[in-house]
């Protein structure tokens, strides 16, 4: 990899695909991928900022900047000493957890400088003596879902090796060059061409090909709106315990639903979701924090003969089929079919079902995400990681916030359904609306008594013109 701004490189397809939506949308500042690790515990300050400064010496993609030349976008490692580790104390505050909460969504809205600037920045925030925020915001050209992931897992160990008086270049992350040769080697290889032809033959005749019935897209310009709801530990349980009972994993119970709540929702029998995938290939790729992510349209036919039996099989069926092609990028895909104004899927699932489960030496952690890229339509984000979570973002410029939440409401109704349904039992009954709504629609709104005036029409009609004998009673063709 380059150690100088004189030593060059390509951006990765799935990095173009992001410069890209950044140049159409230069003031969202949801490119940029943003958690914090709430850490409790007599934690030390000095060991914490001297594991940061490692951890950007190691991690490669954490000091990648971009050059234009000619035109084209080109890559470089930067030096790791324009990285220094900020240290916030706000211990002092009168709230200081909000004045934390404040400070990191403040950093969050800076604006991006995609060509020179610094891709990554991070901070330490003193909340209370046993209380520090690890505050990270990671641009998407650099870093995806995944590489966070590593990147804090590393950080942990990191720590662990310094507080124990070990060497931490021990069990160091691989080159970013790893990744990249990677990239290039699949886009001259056979295998690419073969995906290729899956994804053209499964999607040829979808909707958004032709029109009409196609997701037209309204790119994000600004960060999306953001509902959450916990889902307290009988009702995870309940869907946990409803996946094992239907013979699929909990993800996959939770993308079902997903594509249930849109068939629900729209009536469309033809249903395309839109699921976030690593996009890479073999153990040593996986280790790597880097961009790499991509989208899998997963499209499902369900209609009212369909059963739960049918749509948990076929949701497993299109994850596996699609998961072996999944390196081959979205937008390629768009490009292939000639959808210019359009997109696949308007909604896109996630679920990570994983816990940290970090420790910096005998303090433990609980993580809590700031912000997961950009939304052109609706993002669903399930995280089961110290109590399950639900979040629902929405484009602004498409939905408001109360949609937001009637569609985490509804979309959790028809995946607690899904939970107890039986395998034989007709899709088309799954619950969409809750109790509250449901009394609106069929009580409420059917109200229809009214006083009834005890008399004929035709002594209505003697009656209203005695009232007024002079008025137009009828007209007919002028």
């Amino acid at each position: 990899m380059a150690k100088s701004e004189g030593e060059l490189r390509e951006l990765m397809s799935g990095q173009l695909g992001i410069w890209y939506a950044q140049q159409l949308a230069p003031d969202n500042r949801a490119f940029f991928l943003s958690e914090y690790l709430e850490i409790h515990g007599p934690v030390d300050l000095g060991l914490l900022v001297r594991t940061a400064e490692l951890r950007v010496r190691e991690i490669e993609a954490l000091r990648l900047r971009v050059r234009v030349v000619d035109g084209t976008p080109m890559q470089y490692l930067h030096d790791a000493r324009d990285y220094p580790v900020r240290v916030v104390d706000v211990s002092g505050e009168p709230d200081p957890r909000a004045a934390g909460a404040a400070w990191m969504n403040a950093d969050l809205e800076r604006p991006a400088r995609l060509e020179g600037g610094s891709l990554f920045d991070a901070a330490v925030i003193k909340v209370e003596d046993e209380l520090h925020y690890w505050y990270v915001r990671s641009h998407h050209l650099v870093i995806d879902g995944h590489g966070g992931v590593v990147m804090i897992q590393r950080t942990a160990e990191i720590y662990a090796a310094l507080l124990a008086g070990r060497d931490p270049s021990e069990g160091a992350v691989e080159p970013l060059s790893v990744l990249l040769d990677a990239d290039r080697d699949y886009r001259a290889s056979p295998e690419f061409e073969q995906d290729r032809r899956y994804w053209l033959d499964l999607l040829a005749d979808h909707p958004a090909v032709h029109g009409g019935d196609a997701h037209k897209s309204r790119r994000a310009q600004r960060a999306p709106l953001r509902h959450t709801d916990g889902v307290d530990s009988d009702a995870a349980a309940f869907l946990k315990a409803g996946a094992r009972r239907l013979r699929t994993s909990f993800p996959g119970l939770m993308i079902a639903a997903a594509a249930l709540y849109q068939h629900r929702v729209t009536g469309d029998r033809e249903v395309t979701i839109g699921l976030p995938v690593r996009a890479r290939s073999g153990r040593r790729s996986l280790d790597v924090p880097g961009m790499t992510s991509n989208i899998l349209p997963l499209r499902l036919t369900i209609g009212p003969e369909s059963t739960v039996e049918d749509v948990v099989r076929q949701t497993t069926r299109v994850i596996r089929d699609g998961l072996r092609h999944q390196r081959y990028r979205y937008k390629d895909m768009l490009n292939d079919l000639n959808i210019v104004d359009g997109d696949l899927c308007g909604l896109h699932i996630n679920v990570m079902a994983f816990d940290y489960d970090l420790r910096f030496g005998d303090n433990p952690t609980v993580a809590h995400n700031l912000s997961t890229g950009p939304v052109d339509d609706l993002r669903i984000d399930i995280y089961d990681r110290a109590g399950m979570q639900i979040n629902v973002d929405a484009n602004p410029d498409v939905h408001n916030l109360t949609e937001a939440a009637a569609v985490s409401r509804r979309y959790l109704n028809v995946a607690t359904w899904l939970a107890g349904a039986e395998p034989g039992e007709l899709v088309a009954r799954a619950e969409l609306l809750s109790e509250a709504e449901r009394r609106r629609v069929l009580v409420d709104w059917n109200d229809t008594g009214a006083d009834v005036v005890p008399a004929t029409l035709g002594e209505l009609f003697e009656a209203q013109v005695g009232r007024s004998p002079d008025a137009v009673a009828v007209v007919f063709e002028g």
